[in-house]
């Protein structure tokens, strides 16, 4: 039942991202109606919002499997116990891959809805993108290592990249980054630069 549903959600989710495609995201998802998407997949509209409250979560969605590329890179670094500078090339490279297969209008878009406050709980959805999670355990096993400083929370250094990261895409989308993993590579290691163990952070 569990990869049943998740198949369904994974066939909204490329029916949504083929009709916002063809009719261009910048008015796409404005344009397109759940019925509309839900037809497309091969299901119905009451199936349709039991996946997903609105059709924007969906933009979320995509943040999500981004956030597991992530988390899976980060994962086999650990395992293969990679030292931090060359876990996060790794993640970067990851990240611009999936990043560069997307629509630019669609990361916009997709990273405009992961930083949309929300009115209340029930706008919330049932799960939260998160590229910080990935970078955490790597900042965890590297100050258990020594490889950075202890004067900083692992989940603070891994919101710092999080936030550098969103605005490089962000960039990308743009058209203002041409280079978006190299971008990220010498923008992690002025953060890395910041966080070694022998620098006296005040604050």
């Amino acid at each position: 039942m569990q990869e049943r549903s998740r198949e369904t959600r994974r066939r909204l989710v490329r029916a949504a991202l083929q009709l916002w495609s063809e009719r261009g995201f910048e008015t796409g998802i404005e344009e397109t109606t759940a019925e509309e998407i839900a037809q497309a997949a091969g299901v119905t509209k009451g199936t349709f919002y039991f996946h997903f409250a609105h059709k924007e979560e969906i933009l979320l969605e995509m943040g999500y499997e981004t956030a597991s590329v992530l988390s899976e890179e980060a994962a086999r670094c650990i395992k293969a116990e990679r030292p931090l500078e060359d876990s996060l090339r790794l993640l970067m490279n990851a990240l611009a891959r999936a990043i560069k297969a997307a629509d630019p209008a669609a990361v916009t878009r997709a990273l405009a809805e992961f930083r949309r406050p929300r009115r209340s709980d029930s706008e919330t959805p049932s799960f939260t993108p998160a590229f910080a999670e990935a970078f955490e355990v790597l900042f965890e096993r590297a100050q258990k290592e020594g490889e950075v400083t202890d004067q900083v929370e692992p989940a603070e250094m891994a919101q710092i990249v999080e936030a550098l990261v969103v605005d490089s895409l962000l960039e990308w989308a743009g058209g203002r980054l041409p280079k978006l993993n190299v971008s990220l590579h010498r923008r992690t290691a002025i953060v890395l630069a910041g966080l070694r163990p022998d620098n006296t952070l005040t604050f």
